[in-house]
């Protein structure tokens, strides 16, 4: 039994030091890949084009939610001579315009949604080609993504961000 503990312990040992000697030895790159998209010019442009095809779409949304809130404001005031007929009438017509409206907005939220994945594509892959020549030329080990939970905090000269948004800029 004692020497069944000190071969367990023995291996522990050279596990461990094993492990950190090698662990010396790995070149680790850090990149915020978010940054580098909102930065860079590929990103920038795709972020402006999203802009505006976001405001083209709302400014749509706003005009027919102006004229819903017309139409509310003409059921709710007290003075207006309607009949019950037009005042049911106006009423569905309300509720209708409320359901389109909603649906309108999902339906805009969807479609930015796959526009901005449509964008993001082609960027995407050529900062996979970036980030994969440079840690090919610069003898990285690993290059991890700052904007993951899994980075909390590096040294600065393994951060190559910077360098990243050059590269792809570059391109």
């Amino acid at each position: 039994m004692r020497r069944a503990l000190i071969t367990v312990l023995a291996l522990t040992f050279l596990v461990t030091f094993v492990g950190a000697a090698s662990a010396a030895d790995l070149k680790i790159g850090v990149v915020d890949v978010e940054y580098v998209i909102l930065k860079s010019k590929a990103g920038t442009a795709a972020k402006d084009k999203l802009k505006k095809l976001f405001d083209k779409k709302q400014k749509e949304l706003d005009e027919k939610q102006k004229e819903l809130l017309d139409l509310k404001g003409k059921l709710e005031n007290p003075s207006s001579m309607l009949t019950d007929d037009k005042k049911k009438e106006m009423l569905r017509t309300y509720q209708e315009g409320l359901m389109a409206l909603q649906e309108a907005y999902l339906k805009n939220q969807q479609d930015l949604a796959k526009k901005e994945q449509e964008l993001m594509k082609p960027i995407l892959k050529d900062l996979e080609e970036v980030l994969t020549k440079m840690a090919e030329e610069g003898g990285y080990d690993m290059i991890v993504n700052r904007s993951q939970q899994g980075v909390l905090w590096s040294k600065k000269d393994h951060d190559i961000t910077e360098a990243v948004i050059k590269k792809l800029d570059a391109k």
